[in-house]
């Protein structure tokens, strides 16, 4: 009988296993800027879910594309709007423009749900939005939280048939809690453990057909009902992906399979870290490099108009000339397109490339940025005075640069938070200027600059590296007592031509020193790397820990610069992957065992990776950096800030170093060539303790938001402090304001917000405007609680 009773359970068992059921989500990605053909695209859509009752798809098209369907084809457009309503259409990317998300902002990620969602709603009134889900790999570690608080349930970790730009790192089974960094979970699909990138390929993943081989890894992997994907590129006539005669799977949208086939229950943990998105673009390309230049000072610009808008609404009850800030959101938007980034030299319309549009959908939205800070700040035009705004929510003590008549001057201001001081117009600054051609000054060819925080020594016959770089409270020097292969500040790359690796190092520079007053020292260096010269600048401020950094490269012709490997047509392994060979700036240090840390959007990174090094679409490795990467071993550190996403360097006994030019084949086999000068900015903070216990997370915000200065007289005014970041501030159409704060520093959940102008009520809302909660508002102050890397939207309803 025992007997008897194994075999059948044996036998339960074994028919449970034949009878396992594969699924797989179909559907369409792209849009109007993304190949859509607008004529007749829409009507064939329909017509294949007419001819396939069966069939159901996703879909992930950028909105605007509606905004034109609507008029070219509105018979379609009329159709087609029940079914968006339906269950056999699931929008699983409703952003406005599709961007990757690792590599812009947190805020623009906010703002490309809610214009995408507005949009979507417009057309479709009634649209849900349940599980995101993306062709491309337009992940970030805070996607948790974001969705959550858009309203989504579920999530997909897939983007199994184009993987150009990269895919997550592979763990789980059919479904994990997937928890963000400040605590929230969301159920996700991950590509699962046993989802292998396609052999011979450097865009798949095994799960882009079902092929019998990721079915079999899944049923060894103990995953009952596995899913595959495919979003077809809009354009595309293949109708339902699978083809004619496969009956082993059923097709599925994200959300039905997720809360219809997967048992939730037994959903394993996952914590999501920034280093689970991997993505390989093109990083030290020059064109990416003016891409993701122009993109970042649009976001600062745009944020920054936004905050002086609030402030002359508060003050002065002026609505914020929303048209124009929508507008420019709308550039910003389009700049961040995914294929912005990869693609940036495809044709894209009467433009000419996309990077062409970037730079003018970019300028566009400075010009608008502008035209809306200018607006909000001019009140009063006495030319006896300036104004100093400061949008930030903590009060900064700094060195300002003052244009007048045509020439730059300096004046220390201690600016209130979120506020502004008034000022007579600062006399001009007394600058002198000496130059040091090595040699001659002293007899270790050094040349030092120097405010109260730091003495730096450079050397100019290597090239003018930096040889010390002195705490003056501590009497620590940061740079590497004993010289190893890298020296602090050398420009070093392996150029093909040559066949060898160059250095700054080799040529002597000259210097130049110019101090006004006691206010500002900035030394010149003009060297040479490979021929080519190079003119860098270091910058001291008065008061500030912040050493300021610019960098001009004078290339006068295509200078190949990287790793000589196949093209990436022919295999996986590649010459834009490696940045050890890329040309760098190198930061060596004296810490030991020093440990890594990144920001990532709305969230920072400690590293898990033993170095950042590989050369195989196979083995990529998250090397990206955001703002700012910082290296502490507990006691000391050094945070690296830059005006572009980019890619970086660390690894054990290879020191930090930004990435800063490639120059060689890339994608699909293209040539990425030098064109021109090569120009950036960066910023160096040493400091004690962590990047928590330093504040790197609020400094890099002052160097991002620099003090605005009009002409002009107001009074001395704060009008907000956070114990927090302070990411964005806006007026809604109803008059009241939005506050949106970001927890990066504190493990302490309660912030506090000084409130000095008149609010009646306080509400916590999701990102859909929501009230989560009600708070209090008492002698000006309002508490609340906000995770570490929580964020929270505080909407204030101001007194009459």
């Amino acid at each position: 009988m025992r007997h008897c009773l194994i075999y059948i359970l044996l036998m339960m068992f074994a028919n449970h296993a034949s009878a396992q059921t594969a699924f797989f989500v179909d559907g369409f990605h792209g849009g109007i800027y993304g190949h859509y053909p607008l004529d007749w695209y829409t009507q064939y859509i329909i017509d294949q879910l007419d001819a396939n009752p069966d069939w159901v798809i996703g879909m992930e098209i950028e909105p605007e594309t509606w905004d034109s369907v609507e008029v070219r084809t509105p018979d379609a457009y009329r159709k087609l709007k029940p079914l968006m309503l339906s269950e056999r259409i699931d929008v699983t990317n409703p952003t406005y423009a599709q961007p990757y998300m690792f590599n812009i902002n947190g805020e623009s990620i906010i703002r490309q749900f809610q214009y995408g969602m507005r949009s979507l709603r417009k057309h479709f009134p009634g649209i849900t939005f349940s599980t995101y889900s993306s062709e491309e790999p337009c992940f970030t570690s805070q996607l948790p939280q974001l969705l959550r608080q858009f309203g989504f349930r579920y999530m997909s970790l897939k983007n199994p048939d184009t993987c150009w730009g990269g895919y997550t790192a592979n763990f789980g089974g059919q479904t994990v809690r997937l928890t963000g960094p400040d605590g929230t979970t969301v159920i996700a699909v991950p590509r699962y453990a046993c989802e292998s990138l396609q052999p011979n390929s450097v865009w798949q993943t095994i799960a882009w057909r079902n092929s019998p081989q990721y079915l079999e890894a899944c049923r060894k992997a103990g995953i009952g009902n596995p899913v595959g994907m495919c979003y077809q590129d809009a354009g595309w006539k293949h109708g339902p992906w699978l083809g004619e005669g496969r009956k082993d799977s059923r097709y599925v949208t994200w959300t039905e399979y997720i809360s219809r086939y997967t048992d939730k229950e037994k959903a394993t943990d996952h914590r999501f870290s920034q280093e689970d998105v991997l993505p390989g673009l093109m990083w030290g390309s020059q064109v990416m490099q003016r891409i993701a230049r122009n993109v970042r000072r649009s976001e600062n610009n745009i944020l920054m108009a936004e905050k002086m808008s609030a402030m002359d609404f508060v003050e002065h009850g002026n609505k914020p000339c929303q048209t124009e800030l929508d507008e420019a959101w709308r550039q910003l938007m389009l700049s961040q397109h995914h294929d912005s980034w990869i693609v940036p030299y495809n044709t894209f319309r009467i433009r000419g490339t996309w990077e062409k549009a970037i730079e003018a959908w970019t300028n566009t939205a400075d010009s608008l940025s502008a035209k809306v800070i200018n607006k909000a700040a001019s009140h009063d035009t006495d030319n006896g005075f300036i104004t100093l705004y400061n949008v930030t929510g903590q009060p900064r003590r700094e060195v300002v640069s003052v244009r007048d008549k045509g020439q730059n001057t300096f004046v220390m201001a201690d600016i209130p938070a979120f506020g502004h001081i008034s000022i007579s117009r600062p006399d001009a600054v007394p600058v002198t200027t000496k130059a040091f051609v090595g040699g001659k000054q002293s007899d270790d060819d050094a040349c030092f600059i120097e405010n109260e925080y730091w003495i730096i020594g450079f050397d100019l016959s290597r090239g003018g590296v930096v040889t010390r770089l002195i705490d003056r409270l501590t009497g620590k020097n940061l740079v590497a007592s004993e010289a190893g292969e890298f020296r602090f500040g050398e420009l070093r790359g392996f150029f093909p031509d040559e066949g060898r690796f160059c250095s700054s190092t080799e040529t002597r520079a000259k210097a130049t020193i110019t101090t006004c007053g006691d206010l500002l020292t900035e030394i010149r260096l003009e060297g040479e790397i490979n021929g080519t010269s190079f003119v860098k600048t270091v910058t001291l401020r008065k008061g500030s820990r912040i050493i300021d950094c610019s960098l001009n490269i004078g290339w006068q012709r295509n200078v190949r610069i990287g790793e000589r490997v196949g093209s990436h047509r022919n295999a996986s392994r590649t010459g834009f992957y490696d940045t050890r060979y890329m040309l760098s700036l190198f930061f060596p240090t004296g810490m030991k065992k020093a440990r890594l840390s990144k920001d990532a959007p709305f969230d920072v990174c400690e590293s898990k990776l033993s170095d950042t090094f590989f050369n195989d679409w196979r083995e990529i490795k998250h090397n990206v950096i955001l703002h700012w990467a910082d290296i502490s071993d507990g006691d000391n550190g050094l945070a690296l800030l830059t005006d572009h996403t980019t890619s970086y360097s660390y690894g054990e006994d290879y020191p930090l170093a930004l990435t800063v030019q490639y120059s060689g084949p890339g994608l699909w086999g293209r040539d990425y060539p030098i064109t021109g000068a090569s120009e950036l900015r960066y910023a160096l903070i040493p400091h004690e303790g962590s990047w928590h216990d330093a504040g790197i997370q609020r400094l890099a915000e002052t160097w991002r938001q620099p003090v605005i200065v009009r002409p002009g007289r107001v009074a001395d005014k704060s009008l907000l402090e956070t114990s927090c970041a302070l990411s964005s501030v806006t007026v809604e159409d109803n008059g009241s304001m939005n506050i949106r704060l970001f927890n990066a520093d504190s493990d302490d959940s309660r912030q506090t917000v000084t409130l000095d102008f008149p609010v009646s009520r306080a509400v916590v809302t999701d990102l859909n405007g929501e009230t989560q909660e009600e708070l209090q508002v008492k002698n000006g102050k309002i508490n609340l609680s906000i995770p570490r890397f929580g964020i929270r939207t505080v909407n204030l309803t101001l007194k009459k």
